[in-house]
């Protein structure tokens, strides 16, 4: 059994063999490690913690520019050329032992050029724990040139955005292709000859060829005669690089002739045909339904869709164009109203109305002048203007012409057949005229005098013509003043109410009127004979007359709340309030009742005699009243168109006397007989009767001995205002008669 020692020494001995040969081997390939380092791609260092190069191979040396040997010794941050990075490379090599793994980009600043961009990858060096507190600590550094990997990135990424933008563009070109086969408007391409290279599905359409067919054809061949000159014409200036637009007609292969919209551009990129032939991009529109379109809006435009005549915008322009040329010497601008074509509309209806436009318009045509214009203003309306021979001048001449043409036009329509339901008929006219220069030289200014001229003729008599007179608008002009302050009569509070008693022969009360007044601001106390004939042309007459028989309403109802016992209070009617309104006339009536709770016995309604005949509804209106429990009265009897028949139709139940028949009867046997009918009419139909504008005793005693029923007028009393008429409610005594008549004349009615 060998001693201890002895076994120590033996495996001391083992281990210095092993580390003999170890040191052998390292020492025979070291120089084969050193020409592997030397001869490396990547650059390789070996360094101290502080950076200093303790061995570097030669492709380092290579890449800075400088020699080998010149690098040992030397710190690697010397050759950073950016001071951050000179910073962390510091830092990460001063680690102690155990560091981790290092890894940077940097910049490698050569000895001539720019900056070179490269990674970093360093691994610390292990010691042997023996010695590793003494050795110092040590990195091996490779690095690797970043441009190549960075050139491949970026070829890489060139070619993903290529194969993008291949991609992008094939789906643009499939769509481009579909958006062109669904275009509507043709699209082509031809050569200097017109000869189509390409053609859309559009172009084929609009040309009338099948599909495919097109292509070799020339499009000048589709032009009609002189379409093809007018192309030809521009084709040169096409040819020089200029682009073009008309609109031509084009004869397609079905023989239909199309309106078609033409754009032909050059190629701005200086592509080339066949034989160095410029190429044209042709868009072709078919414009033929929006030129249908446009003539009939045109024809809209300037003809009356009724009668084929001219309407007012084209007598305007056409009038303009006679003044401005100054050629036109004198003209005649007759402005027409035909009588009585609203007598037939309301009698055979809107068709025999439309044909006695159409028939009017017809003999028109066969009486005018070449020269002359006929056109149709709108309802029943006509205008003609007419070039008249002579000076211009001559005022007397120059009437004279105008009444003579006038005078023919009323013989060239004195009978006219429609061809309807209607027999033939006797038409007649309304005219007011102008004559250019002497009433103007403005188109407007002569429309407008014509038919202020014929505004005029109508408040004559059917069948009246009148020349333009500057009074004429003067009076006109006052007419709208008044109007105009008539409008503003309803919010400023210058309308009021008066009350004419009503009584037997002995003054005893039985009823009273309701009349209008009105304060103008500008002439004080007007009379309604002057502004109810107004508002009754204007249709005023509306919110009027509902305002006469609300006002009257809430005076009965104050009346009555103050404990007065008035009697039954009548109102006019105009004959426009029957009108076809909403709400109609009973319906206002009812409602106001409803508003202010009164009996309806307590409301009494005149209408007129000329409201009976030409206005349709009114029986059965007054028929609705009357159903009501409304009293209703016929006003100025004997001065309209009734008849036993009517006044037997109507649900009435008093006759008022007209005050024309009063005023002579005293001295008029005429009169007393008339007035005797009257009331003899009245008693025999079972009504009321009443005489208007008693002012003597003697008139009062002849009425009395006929037998009139009730009298109304100043022998009496005055029309009282309201405050007035409630004393006289609280006297409850019979009316004392006045003197005479009063100076003020008898008391105007309302509406």
């Amino acid at each position: 059994m060998s001693a201890p020692g002895s076994d120590d020494s033996r495996r001391l001995e083992r281990e210095l063999r092993r580390l003999r040969h170890e040191l052998q081997e390292a020492v025979r390939a070291l120089p084969h490690l050193r020409q592997m380092v030397q001869f490396s791609g990547d650059l390789l260092i070996l360094v101290e913690a502080s950076g200093c190069i303790l061995e570097a191979n030669g492709r380092f040396a290579e890449l800075l520019g400088v020699p080998q040997e010149e690098l040992y010794g030397q710190p690697l941050q010397r050759w950073l050329s950016n001071p951050g990075q000179r910073q962390v490379l510091e830092g990460r090599l001063a680690a102690g032992a155990g560091a981790p793994l290092l890894r940077m980009e940097l910049h490698l600043q050569p000895a001539e050029g720019e900056p070179l961009a490269m990674e970093l990858e360093g691994h610390q060096l292990q010691a042997e724990a023996a010695v590793s507190e003494a050795a110092p600590q040590r990195w091996t550094l490779s690095l690797r040139d970043l441009s190549e990997r960075r050139r491949l990135e970026s070829s890489e990424a060139a070619r993903q955005v290529q194969d993008s933008l291949i991609a992008s563009l094939r789906g643009s070109e499939a769509r481009y292709r579909d958006l062109v086969a669904q275009l509507a408007d043709g699209l082509g391409q031809i050569d200097a000859a017109t000869t189509l290279l390409f053609a859309n599905p559009a172009l084929h359409r609009i040309l009338a060829v099948p599909e495919g067919e097109l292509l070799g054809r020339r499009l000048l061949d589709f032009l009609t005669a002189a379409s093809a000159v007018s192309f030809e014409q521009g084709w040169d200036a096409v040819m020089a690089g200029q682009p073009r637009q008309c609109t031509l007609t084009l004869r397609a292969e079905d023989g239909a002739l199309r309106q078609v919209e033409l754009n032909l551009h050059p190629r701005a990129d200086g592509g080339e045909g066949p034989g160095d032939a410029p190429l044209v991009s042709v868009l072709l529109r078919d414009v033929t339904a929006l030129s249908r379109a446009l003539s009939e809006l045109t024809e809209l435009a300037f003809h009356d869709p009724l009668t084929g005549l001219a309407n007012a915008e084209a007598s305007r322009r056409d009038l303009e164009t006679r003044l401005a040329s100054g050629s036109a010497g004198a003209v005649l601008v007759a402005w027409l109203d035909l009588d009585g074509f609203r007598r037939v509309n309301h009698t055979f209806g809107r068709a025999a109305g439309d044909a006695l436009l159409q028939a009017v318009a017809d003999r028109l045509r066969l009486w005018g002048r070449p020269t002359d214009l006929m056109a149709r203003l709108g309802g029943d309306e006509f205008l003609l203007l007419r070039e008249l021979s002579g000076p211009a001048d001559d005022m007397d001449a120059l009437y004279g012409q105008a009444e003579a043409v006038l005078q023919e036009l009323r013989d060239a329509l004195r009978h006219l057949d429609t061809g309807a339901e209607a027999p033939p008929v006797l038409i007649g006219f309304s005219a007011g005229y102008s004559l250019a220069p002497l009433h103007g030289t403005q188109a407007e200014d002569l429309l407008q005098a014509a038919a202020t001229a014929l505004s005029r003729a109508r408040d004559q008599s059917p069948g009246t013509a009148l020349a333009y007179q500057p009074r004429f608008t003067t009076r006109l002009q006052r007419e709208m003043a008044l109007e105009s302050r008539l409008v503003q009569a309803f919010d400023n509070g210058s309308l009021r109410l008066v009350y004419q008693p009503q009584t037997d022969g002995q003054g005893r009360l039985l009823g009273a009127e309701a009349l209008l007044r009105w304060d103008d601001p500008l002439h004080g106390g007007m009379s309604p004979a002057r502004f109810v004939p107004l508002a009754e042309r204007t249709g005023l007459i509306h919110p009027l007359g509902q305002w006469v028989l609300e006002e009257a309403c809430r005076q009965l109802r104050s009346w009555l709340d103050a404990g007065l016992r008035p009697p039954r209070l009548a109102v006019n009617l105009s004959a426009r309030q029957f009108e076809l309104t909403v709400p109609s006339l009973p319906e206002q009536v009812s409602a106001l009742l409803a508003r202010y709770a009164l009996p309806p016995e307590q409301l009494e309604l005149e209408i007129t005699e000329s409201c009976i005949v030409p206005m349709a509804g009114v029986t059965v209106q007054v028929q609705e009243l009357a159903e009501l429990g409304v009293q209703v009265a016929l006003d100025d009897f004997g001065t309209g168109y009734s008849s036993l028949a009517v006044l037997n139709r109507l649900a009435i139940q008093k006759l008022k006397i007209d005050r024309s028949f009063i005023e002579h009867l005293e001295t008029s046997e005429p009169a007393r007989t008339l007035v005797r009918t009257a009331l003899a009419m009245g008693r025999g139909l079972g009504l009321e009767t009443l005489a208007e504008g008693v002012e003597t005793a003697a008139q009062l005693e002849v009425l009395e001995a006929l037998g009139c029923d009730a009298y109304q007028g100043y022998w009496f009393s005055r029309p009282l205002e309201a405050e007035a008429f409630a004393a006289l409610l609280l006297r409850r005594t019979p009316l004392p008669h006045e003197d005479g008549p009063s100076a003020a004349g008898p008391a105007p009615h309302a509406p």
